[in-house]
């Protein structure tokens, strides 16, 4: 945290799996754990390579938090990626399963390479954020191709990339400020009936790269909204 968070957030607790156990433990010590109540993991409130304290609830005055904040992936001090933040490989040669292990990873090339000295990379813009994809599919993927179009809800060009192959379509959004749930919903609509029926296309891949965390329950929007078989959500912060 920041010496202005250290002031006026409040401390998490998390265990060694990613449960959160409270994320107000300086209002609540009486929270604190030993160990999880989920899995029987070790808890700590810092990171255990640079004991940078993990930021909790933020207090509004007159009001008590709703709801809890997910646990971190990386810290925000020392920028190491936390045990429970490690992602699995994907199974097999599924290239739907290739392509989401792929954009889960890219937040953690945009840290490193944010911290750059010369030119350091940040992403600040939706066509930034198609930049990165367009440079990293090519990782996995023999032959990717850019497609420009301009969808309903962008005034400008867009590019969406089509794996060949694999006959996959992935697009991509940034969540910046005034994008919130609805916003999401409806740009991922628009993308739905966009590639809907279009030759080349089995499954579009839509990537929602959240790196403020502005999205409540992420793993419940993905679910909401992937479609089985014909669209995958994929958010990464």
């Amino acid at each position: 945290m920041t010496t202005t968070d250290i002031l006026t957030r409040d401390l998490m607790l998390v265990c060694g799996n990613g449960h959160v156990i409270t994320d107000r433990l300086r209002a609540r010590p009486d929270l604190r754990l030993p160990r999880c109540d989920l899995c029987g993991a070790a808890t700590l409130d810092r990171c255990p390579t640079c004991a940078h304290l993990f930021a909790g609830a933020a207090p509004v005055p007159g009001f008590e938090p709703v709801g809890t904040r997910g646990a971190p992936a990386v810290c925000t001090a020392c920028g190491a990626a936390f045990p429970w933040a490690r992602l699995p490989e994907p199974a097999g040669d599924d290239p739907l399963a290739r392509v989401e292990h792929l954009l889960r990873r890219l937040p953690r090339v945009v840290r490193e390479l944010g911290r750059r000295e010369r030119a350091p990379l940040i992403v600040r813009d939706d066509r930034d954020l198609d930049d990165l994809v367009r440079a990293t599919l090519p990782i996995q993927f023999d032959d990717v191709r850019p497609q420009a179009r301009t969808p309903p809800y962008d005034r400008g060009n867009r590019t969406a990339f089509v794996l060949v192959a694999e006959s996959l379509v992935v697009v991509s959004h940034l969540v910046r400020i005034g994008a919130d749930e609805a916003e999401m919903t409806r740009r991922l609509t628009a993308d739905a009936d966009e590639f809907r029926g279009r030759a080349g296309c089995k499954t579009l891949v839509a990537f929602v790269y959240d790196p403020e965390r502005r999205l409540p329950d992420p793993q419940r929007l993905e679910a909401v909204w992937s479609q089985p078989e014909r669209i995958r959500c994929v958010i990464a912060s």
